[in-house]
């Protein structure tokens, strides 16, 4: 366990200096901008404003910098020669991955919480009233973080940065639309429909941790929607995380 937090903590270190932390000053400007310009050229409400664009933005700036942090982690340590150094020790691959897994989501769930609390500024000054689901949709996005990391170290155990970084924005772009390919198998033909129904059962469904929607259109979101979302974050993570490990434990630094 004290290796495990050793390895966290660098990594968690080694995003710290690559200021990521500038992504929250970021992410406060952008959104008092947009909110401001969008305010004076839209008919929705500013409850409905505030909200999508909070939210949206969030997303934006956290998912881009997941895929960033996850697939280049790896590289970075090879480019450096650092993880010679590491796995000379006593410490095994599997242990090294798990902790900069552990390390790069703990730097995310830091800015996370950053950005929830400037978005919470913001619905404070404009006095926006809110719906439970905004939690909830934030939540949901922590979600999605955990999910994209274990991937992009999945893909970055087996590949350059650049193919990682394709593959991971790709699944996570199918992913948005998995849940569309159950209702497509029913108007399919049988190969067809069988394909299309195979894709919604083996691949990551984004779309059950996106409540976003929910939380824009002031709807509520039930325990049971909450938990079948963490259910396959956690899940699918996993899979990939163990994967990861697997890759790397046979990957040769000669």
């Amino acid at each position: 366990m004290r290796q495990l937090l050793m390895l966290a903590l660098a990594g968690f270190r080694e995003a710290i200096r690559n200021r990521v932390t500038v992504v929250v000053a970021v992410f406060a400007l952008v959104l008092i901008a947009l909110t401001s310009v969008v305010m004076n050229l839209t008919v929705l409400s500013l409850d409905r404003v505030v909200t999508d664009f909070g939210l949206g933005v969030m997303s934006l700036l956290m998912i881009s910098l997941t895929i960033f942090m996850s697939v280049g982690m790896l590289n970075r340590e090879l480019e450096r020669r650092t993880v010679f150094l590491i796995v000379s020790r006593p410490i095994s691959r599997s242990l090294f991955i798990v902790g900069r897994y552990v390390g790069v989501m703990a730097t995310l769930t830091l800015l996370l919480l950053a950005m929830s609390a400037v978005y919470a500024a913001q619905i404070v000054i404009f006095d926006v009233p809110t719906a439970n689901s905004v939690p909830a949709a934030i939540a949901g996005l922590w979600c999605q973080l955990l999910l994209l990391s274990a991937m992009g170290l999945f893909f970055s155990s087996m590949s350059g940065q650049v193919t990682a970084a394709i593959c991971v924005v790709g699944l996570y772009l199918v992913g948005q639309w998995t849940s569309d390919l159950h209702v497509l198998a029913v108007k399919l033909g049988p190969v067809m429909g069988a394909i299309a129904r195979g894709g919604y059962y083996v691949l990551p469904n984004f779309a059950r941790m996106d409540f976003k929607p929910q939380a824009a259109a002031g709807a509520s979101v039930t325990m049971g929607e909450f938990l079948d979302g963490l259910g396959t974050s956690v899940g699918w993570s996993l899979l990939f995380l163990v994967g990861a490990t697997l890759l790397f434990r046979r990957r040769d630094f000669k």
